[in-house]
């Protein structure tokens, strides 16, 4: 990175992905400990879960926020890995995802460098503005808050770069690894190259199935374009990518509908794309300069790289609005190409208009910064009160840690819906609830759990709750108390007492 302005950006943008992490780690005390998760706890708990899989031994990925997981698969490997590295290095798991969350996007800002060095010339006024815009992402969703809404750019953590790095750890590695595919030299069919394509298309099918599809829809729409307009093209490169990312996508759709629980997960994970003014919204004012200026971003795609940003832009466009209930995953990365194409939209319509390039830059600038800002605040706010959906109690962690010490570490707990979501995050403790997605039957679950706990759920319809779900022991901590008492509970004694968290064993209960 030779421009000082880039470095010193990508320095900055670095400090602030860390900051809500590191401000968490800081408010940890000796009775509330921060979780390491940054943007969407209950997501952020899926991750960690993962990452104890491989903590504890194992290399096969079952649910972990369903009572019977069933059989195991080699899903998730990455995560799974990591935890199988930090157990060696003894780094705690918390630490070790928000490494592996930095690194990530490190390595991203990196690439977003790369791809603004292939596309504009040394010197250019726009290139660290480009670098800047494509790394922060975000649009104009912020106007939809005095509204009590959240536009996409809030919370479609796979599309914007700046996001992603909140989020977890494979999203921005995964947008870093499909750009190292982008901005490859055409053309040179280097044995190396070839490999680094290889790599590149394995290892994205691994941390993002939809990244890989998308990843070879680029290719080969670039590809079908240069053929069309007879253009040096070689067709070696896109099978490569294509080729060397089937084999795991073939076993991973296999394995996700081979075992009763895996399919039971995939049916309900339903993540629809936001709505079109939505999306047009977020991805303002970029989307408008397109537009505006469209025929001469077609005119000026003599690079292979813009070609490819074009293709990569109308591609995951089409991909969104496909009828199918993961179509939000196909937004992977799409404010890359979105940005990237609007700053080149831009000298074009500063033309047009009469007016200032610079200052349109500017204006630019001011419209989108608000919501990386305002997530940046957002975030740092509520873990800097402590929020409980970043802090577990002490207490919980000790009832954890000596639960983790009974039944081989797997025994079923029954807990509410926060401490359910916590318990797989920090052990291999089994749950009946924790997730809206990895919980099979999930909103049933979730209203037994809140009928239990909220005391409406009767004495015998309790016991029988506890002996059809082979529950072996209950939790009754401060979460659960807001919830209720369960009318089970009434007047007994825990069999073991962890100040303010209760554990109460199912056999001395239903003898």
């Amino acid at each position: 990175m030779k421009n000082r302005n880039i470095v010193i950006l990508f320095i900055l943008l670095l400090a602030a992905a860390a900051l809500p992490s590191m401000a968490g780690f800081l408010f940890t005390n000796p009775e509330q400990i921060y979780t390491g998760v940054v943007f969407n706890p209950i997501d952020g708990y899926t991750y960690l879960a993962k990452m104890q899989i491989g903590w504890s031994g194992d290399w096969l990925f079952t649910l972990p926020f369903t009572a019977k997981a069933g059989d195991g698969r080699l899903l998730y490997p990455f995560y799974i890995t990591a935890g199988h590295i930090l157990n060696l290095l003894h780094i705690s798991i918390p630490i070790g995802f928000n490494l592996l969350r930095l690194m990530g996007y490190g390595f991203l800002l990196f690439m977003l460098q790369r791809l603004t060095s292939a596309i504009f010339s040394v010197g250019n006024r726009l290139k660290s503005s480009v670098f800047f815009l494509m790394a922060v992402g975000g649009g104009l969703g912020w106007l939809l808050l005095p509204f009590g809404k959240f536009g996409a750019d809030f919370w479609v953590a796979e599309a914007f770069p700046f996001l992603s790095g909140l989020a977890n750890a494979h999203f921005p590695l995964a947008i870093g690894l499909f750009l190292v595919i982008i901005v490859d030299r055409q053309n040179q069919n280097t044995a190396w190259r070839l490999i680094l394509l290889s790599f590149c298309g394995l290892l994205l099918s691994v941390l993002s199935p939809f990244g890989y599809i998308v990843a070879a829809g680029v290719m080969g729409g670039s590809w079908l374009w240069e053929k069309l307009k007879k253009m040096s093209a070689s067709l070696l490169p896109v099978l490569t990518v294509i080729l060397s990312g089937a084999p795991y996508s073939i076993y991973q759709y296999w394995a996700v509908n081979s075992t009763p629980q895996l399919a039971a997960w995939t049916a309900q994970n339903q993540t629809p794309s936001p709505q079109v003014w939505d999306v047009i919204l977020s991805f303002s004012p970029w989307l408008l300069l397109i537009v505006f200026c469209w025929r001469e971003l077609i005119r000026s795609a003599e690079a292979p790289v813009v070609r490819r940003l074009i293709v990569w832009f109308l591609l995951g466009l089409i991909l969104t609005i496909i009828p199918f209930n993961l179509q939000r995953r196909f937004m992977f990365g799409l404010s890359v190409p979105v940005t990237c194409l609007g700053m080149l939209a831009l000298p074009y319509a500063a033309e047009k208009l009469r007016y200032s390039m610079q200052k349109m830059n500017t204006a630019c600038l001011i419209l989108v910064l608000p919501t990386p800002i305002l997530l940046l605040v957002m975030t740092c706010s509520a873990i800097a009160a402590r929020s409980p959906l970043y802090f577990i109690q002490r207490d919980e962690m000790d009832a954890i840690q000596w639960l983790s010490g009974q039944e081989n570490g797997r025994a079923l707990v029954l807990a509410s819906d926060q401490t359910g979501s916590l318990l797989p995050a920090f052990s291999r403790l089994r749950v009946l609830y924790g997730h809206p997605f990895e919980t099979i039957d999930a909103d049933k679950e979730k209203d037994a759990v809140d009928s239990f706990y909220s005391g409406t759920m009767s004495l015998e319809e309790s016991r029988t709750y506890l002996i059809s779900n082979d529950v072996d022991w209950i939790l009754y901590g401060p979460r659960e108390k807001a919830a209720g008492l369960p009318v089970i509970l009434n007047g007994k004694q825990p069999h073991r007492q962890m100040d303010s968290v209760g554990l109460f064993y199912v056999k001395e209960l239903i003898p």
